[in-house]
């Protein structure tokens, strides 16, 4: 079978679902290719279409195809129109295409499997734009119109679409599995404990989903209160309506706050701050997975975490759970995370046996099972 994968958000600033798709690509080679698949990169992608795609996932082999890894946007526009027309084939003709990029483009006579992160577009509208509301719709009517297999990150995503789509999956009988995220890294488990200085952390796009308000309102209590305050490393992309956030930050930052917006980082930086960190907030509205707070219990780093959306159901009791509207609990959690140090060893231990739950490997098995099915109905 040859295996078409879309790679394309790889190739700019990645965030979540990037690093899932380069992840889960890396793997799928890694576990099929010595069952004889073959596989096809797509670094441009439907309607994602990337001014450098050169910069996205790269992987080597006689059986890899990487046909529009150099190409140029107007000419991979055009090919594109042309392949969802019908007047031109889809470079590699695989014989199943994994879309991971909310794209679901026609990939005739190929099979897709629809990639579904979060339908936040359907649970909290006010937490994107017109623009992404109008494409997520548009692009998972398609992926439904199609006959497409779902492929959901979490059961907690699965419940959000049966909530609007009460009773389609059953009688549709539309092939579908859980693909859930996993950590980049492998298990880090420091030789000894975390210093005074060790910053609270969160990492996340700037937006008003992942709820920063409310840990910079939590950190102004706990910084009043403890006796001495960690700093506050903030991690991530700016990212719509950021500017309230941003503004919070400064301003807290002139009255002294130790409180620090450290942008995007790479990769390696990002694991260093994980591993430098004393804990993670993540006080997100909503998640489709959560992917932080598998990467910070890789890494030996308790969580505090909203207890909405999939959040409690990948830290399966690993983490401290808060409503995401009360920063005053935020910050007496936060009080007693820092106080406790037996509470700090439990989360840890905890978190390490969670993260080790989670593969790729297991992704990716799960994703090739769901591809061969398909392929022969």
């Amino acid at each position: 079978m040859k295996i078409g994968v879309d790679v394309a958000q790889t190739s700019a600033q990645r965030a979540g679902c990037a690093w899932y798709a380069d992840a889960l690509a890396r793997a799928l080679v890694d576990i099929a290719r010595p069952a004889g698949h073959s596989f096809v990169l797509y670094h441009q992608f439907g309607d994602w279409i990337n001014g450098q795609p050169g910069h996205g996932t790269y992987l080597t082999g006689g059986d890899i195809e990487m046909p529009m890894r150099s190409m140029l946007p107007v000419p991979a526009r055009a090919l594109w129109r042309e392949i969802e027309n019908g007047t031109a084939s889809l470079p590699g003709e695989p014989d199943v295409v994994i879309a991971s990029s909310f794209h679901a483009p026609r990939v005739t006579p190929a099979k897709l499997i629809y990639v579904i992160h979060d339908l936040v577009f359907w649970t909290h509208p006010d937490f994107a734009t017109d623009a992404t509301r109008v494409v997520c719709q548009r692009e998972l009517g398609q992926a439904i119109a199609q006959g497409s297999a779902l492929a959901f990150v979490s059961e907690a995503t699965k419940r959000d679409f049966e909530a609007f789509l009460p009773g389609w999956l059953e009688t549709s009988g539309t092939p579908h599995a859980i693909a859930c995220g996993a950590s980049r890294w492998p298990i880090h488990e420091p030789s000894k404990p975390r210093g005074p200085d060790a910053p609270w952390l969160m990492v996340g796009s700037i937006e008003p989903r992942k709820n920063h308000l409310c840990a910079l309102d939590a950190y102004e209590i706990y910084h009043a209160k403890s006796v001495a305050p960690r700093p506050l490393h903030i991690v991530g992309g700016r990212g719509w309506h950021s500017e309230p956030i941003h503004d919070r930050i400064t301003a807290m930052s002139a009255r002294g706050l130790p409180v620090h917006y450290l942008g995007y980082i790479n990769e390696s930086t990002l694991r260093s701050a994980y591993q430098e960190a004393f804990a993670l907030l993540q006080p997100s509205w909503h998640e489709g997975f959560g992917l932080p707070v598998l990467e910070a219990f890789s890494q030996s780093l308790p969580v505090i975490a909203s207890d909405r959306a999939s959040l409690p159901e990948v830290s399966d009791g690993a983490a401290i759970h808060c409503p995401p509207h009360d920063s005053k609990l935020w910050a007496e959690k936060m009080l007693q995370l820092e106080q406790d140090s037996t509470l700090q060893q439990r989360l840890v231990r905890d978190g390490l046996q969670r993260a080790s739950y989670y593969s790729w490997g297991k992704t990716a098995k799960t994703v090739l099972e769901l591809a061969e099915d398909i392929r022969v109905t």
